[in-house]
């Protein structure tokens, strides 16, 4: 459905930008014809469209058109043993021409397409084969509008990164994990105002492991397309992510894992806590393709909501074509047990510490680990409300541990 028929005016403006024969300057070797194509045979994103129909693209076509400010420039910090280039740094074309795009459908995620023709910056990270780096990398903003970040751990190598996106348009995140590797990925996205979009994509290898853990906050729209393709056998992917929203922020999870090859894994565990007019939405898809016999996966996504004005939309999806399967999946939206707050109370716990004892209990059900701690803090921090308290003393107080 083209935006130029049935989507909004900015839709129809920010079609003609794309489609139209100006030049984008940044990194002139990337090749933005293929995403012109893309965009010119299927259109823009229209509101109300099935992939959208709880979150207004009209608000993100208005940020895409808005003079652009100048972006923030985080750090990237990168250890010992690791590469990095930059889009336009000689160094980065090998890479882009092997990689780029590798893991990224265009036609399904238009966005990206638009990310493409728009780029302004964008890093190369890669980690040579049979390398273990123990510390992370860390990226914040890079500089843009229009980010890419291209994540390549090579066979047998192992990395971690943490990105805390915070003033991007939109940004894409594409990991290519091959044979054997390990990428451990951490996402925090603080509470923002202006409207976000950004596209995950990981492809994922024979006997390698991809894990996200997502720890979120709202926008006035913000969305995030997670898209996993395990292609080799016996590939393993873990996705779990925490949220909590409050006023009327909203955010919008389109997850989806293709299982491509035999014997692959995957995990989904999400959980959201929604109060005041705040919209969450989580759609999660799980493919299994013809000849991914042995797959085995699961998808369960949990909610709480603090207002009768809050609102979340869950959707898990199965599609299978193969016969040897385990798969499941559960979605469930419900309010605080006051039976447990009652309980709470009753050992001398406070309203509203055992509120933020018992929610943050609930998070730390997708988000679990002493790791997850700090995550959490660092997610939730400053938001003045009793999940902001430190989660360790919390389950001290409860007589707990901390796993």
């Amino acid at each position: 459905m083209r935006a130029s028929t049935q989507g909004p005016q900015a839709a129809e403006v920010l079609y003609a930008r794309l489609l139209g024969k100006g030049t984008y300057s940044y990194a002139p070797a990337i090749d933005r014809d293929a995403a012109r194509g893309c965009i010119a045979a299927d259109g823009l994103p229209v509101f109300r469209a099935e992939a959208w129909k709880y979150s207004n693209v009209g608000k993100w076509y208005q940020a895409a058109l808005a003079p652009a400010e100048a972006p923030s420039v985080g750090e990237t910090c990168v250890p010992d043993g690791v590469e990095l280039h930059r889009f336009d740094e000689p160094a980065a074309r090998p890479f882009l021409a092997d990689h780029l795009g590798a893991a990224i459908d265009l036609a399904r995620h238009p966005l990206a397409a638009v990310n493409r023709i728009l780029l302004g910056s964008g890093v190369v990270v890669r980690v040579p084969a049979g390398r273990r780096i123990d510390e992370p990398v860390n990226v914040d903003d890079i500089g843009a509008a229009y980010e890419h970040i291209l994540l390549i751990v090579e066979p047998g190598a192992e990395l971690a990164l943490v990105e805390t996106p915070i003033t991007a348009t939109h940004r894409v995140v594409e990991c290519i994990v091959a044979e054997g590797a390990r990428l451990m990925h951490r996402r925090v996205q603080p509470r923002g105002q202006a409207p976000q979009c950004g596209l995950i994509a990981a492809k994922v290898d024979e006997e390698a492991h991809y894990s996200l853990w997502l720890v979120a906050r709202g926008t006035e729209l913000r969305r995030n397309d997670i898209h996993v393709t395990l292609a080799g056998r016996g590939a393993e992917a873990h996705l779990n992510g925490a949220w909590r929203l409050g006023d009327r922020e909203h955010l919008d999870n389109q997850v989806t894992v293709d299982h491509l090859a035999p014997e692959c894994t995957s995990r989904q565990t999400f959980r959201g806590v929604v109060g005041g007019r705040a919209r969450a939405v989580l759609n999660g898809r799980i493919h299994i393709a013809a000849g991914a016999q042995a797959s085995d996966a699961s998808l369960t996504t949990k909610n709480l909501l603090e207002s009768t004005d809050a609102e979340v939309y869950a959707k898990p999806e199965l599609e299978i074509y193969a016969n040897d399967v385990r798969c499941s999946h559960g979605a469930t939206v419900g309010a605080l047990d006051e039976a447990m707050l009652f309980y709470c109370e009753s050992r001398g716990i406070d309203r509203d510490a055992a509120r933020g004892l018992l929610l943050r209990g609930f998070l730390r059900e997708a988000i679990a680990g002493e790791e997850a701690i700090g995550v959490l803090a660092a997610g939730f921090s400053g938001a003045g409300e009793p999940l902001g308290a430190t989660p360790a003393e919390d389950v001290a107080s409860a007589g707990g541990e901390v796993q």
